[in-house]
């Protein structure tokens, strides 16, 4: 089994046996953002919060 399949298996064999499918598909989407984001921040490939603020600023405009 590839290291992915294992990781969601695991993941998705750790919510709780009431856990909706829409709860397992938020869980999953939830955790590919975060590491995803990890891997971004790794990589160096993040923006101050000073930019963010101003490209939201200018999404306003």
């Amino acid at each position: 089994m590839s290291a992915a399949k294992e990781h969601l298996t695991k993941l998705i064999q750790s919510q709780p046996d009431d856990s909706s499918e829409v709860d397992i598909v938020r869980e999953l989407a939830f955790d590919v953002m975060v590491r995803r984001g990890l891997a971004d921040a790794d990589a160096n490939r993040t923006i101050s919060n000073e930019e963010m603020g101003r490209r939201i600023r200018s999404w306003q405009s």
